[in-house]
């Protein structure tokens, strides 16, 4: 079984559930996931209600992937798509897209990281090279 594919999918939804996900590539893992489920009421009533909790989606999810591999590979591939972690394999870490705001007066560098690795200076950003 594929845990972290399917809570990494439930976590899309919900995010898209609560408006930070673009809403094609939304309306796109909607209908793939409803077009899977559409025989199984208890699955599709977990998909309904994912903004209020992930846990039931996770576990319809996971039925569905462990007994279909094509619609594992499915979600794989959304994920890849609409992912930028490094790859969307079993176990390895995908995130949504996002975006950060800097409200407000800012007075010096903004500096944004992810998955640093190995060392790095910060030397040189405060303007006065």
């Amino acid at each position: 079984m594929d845990a972290s594919l399917a809570q990494l999918v439930a976590t899309a939804v919900a995010q898209g559930a609560l408006g930070t996900a673009g809403s094609g590539a939304m309306e796109g893992l909607l209908g793939m996931i409803r077009h899977r489920f559409r025989r199984d009421g208890a699955a599709m009533g977990a998909l309904d209600s994912a903004g209020s909790g992930t846990g039931p989606l996770v576990e319809a999810l996971s039925r569905h992937i462990e007994n279909d591999p094509d619609f594992a590979e499915d979600l794989r591939d959304w994920i890849k798509e609409y992912g930028s972690g490094p790859g969307s394999g079993a176990g390895q870490s995908t995130q949504l897209r996002h975006s950060n705001q800097v409200i407000g007066t800012v007075h010096g560098s903004v500096i944004q990281g992810q998955n640093v690795r190995g060392r790095f200076s910060l030397r040189g950003l405060r303007g006065d090279r």
